[in-house]
């Protein structure tokens, strides 16, 4: 899988998945150094930044198949996004994971250029220029996690975000011993992740989704628990049709062996609504 970071944020989440072999590491930002990196002219706002995109046919010269995008919406770099994405998108199977900042602090001229890139996304995704669109909310991360210190605070953000879709990446691509992973449907292209007990006590979302269309319900259990603990699969089953009856939700699931102490679920959660 390709993953492309653009700006400080998108670079600092792709080093992060640089830990695990299955992914091939983009990054783009100014002053950057290293194997495929791209570094871009500094410019004065977000205007320039999109104005003076460069072309990058040669950097990205043999990308294809499936591709994430990352990028935070509040570095004037971001602007470039779209103009990056013209020259790839029609090259692989292009998804975009959208890092929302708390737009309570940008400036007036910066959160005018964040709602326009929040907007135009989701635009994209739903006219299927996407094959997805993710949103993270900083916010959201944060009360996950409760109290972050100053220092580290990018850093335990980033490891919570990059576990997660690293372990749902992982099981996409697993056989789970009961349930299946169900494709969402054709107009369901605005995504978001979350977290979750096996007993599904309290669900807490990566991103606050507005009617959540469809669900998927990732489980990460023990092996020798799935092996000896019999009302499991009741247990399961009923949180999966308390979901599907209590708010109208097209869901699906899978359960997966481990050989961690901890068990885990994660959750896809998907919508054909603009946010």
């Amino acid at each position: 899988m390709n993953l492309i970071g653009l700006g400080q944020a998108g670079c600092n989440i792709v080093d992060r998945f640089s830990q695990y072999p299955q992914y091939k590491i983009y990054k783009i930002d100014v002053g950057i150094e290293g194997k495929r990196c791209y570094d871009v002219k500094h410019q004065i706002g977000p205007e320039e930044y999109e104005k003076n995109a460069p072309s990058m046919k040669t950097f990205f010269r043999g990308i294809k198949g499936e591709t994430l995008f990352i990028v935070g919406g509040s570095g004037h770099i971001s602007a470039m996004c779209l103009r990056i994405m013209e020259q790839i998108k029609d090259k692989c199977e292009l998804s975009v994971l959208y890092i929302r900042p708390d737009t309570s602090l940008l400036s007036k001229n910066k959160s005018l250029h964040e709602k326009a890139t929040y907007g135009i996304l989701q635009e994209f995704a739903r006219s299927g220029l996407l094959k997805m669109l993710y949103l993270v909310s900083n916010i959201n991360l944060e009360n996950i996690l409760g109290n972050v210190p100053i220092i580290g605070y990018n850093s335990k953000i980033n490891e919570l975000l990059v576990s997660t879709i690293h372990m749902i990446n992982v099981f996409r691509n697993s056989e789970p011993v009961m349930g299946k992973i169900e494709d969402p449907q054709e107009a369901s292209r605005i995504a978001t992740f979350g977290i979750s007990d096996i007993e599904g006590n309290e669900e807490k979302s990566f991103f606050s989704l507005d009617r959540t269309k469809e669900k998927c319900y990732i489980y990460s259990i023990n092996e020798e628990r799935l092996k000896t603990e019999g009302d499991l699969r009741k247990k399961i089953v009923s949180t999966i049709k308390a979901q599907a009856e209590t708010e109208d939700l097209k869901v699906s699931f899978g359960v997966f062996p481990t050989n961690y102490k901890q068990d885990y679920c994660y959750i896809l959660n998907y919508t054909s609504i603009i946010q």
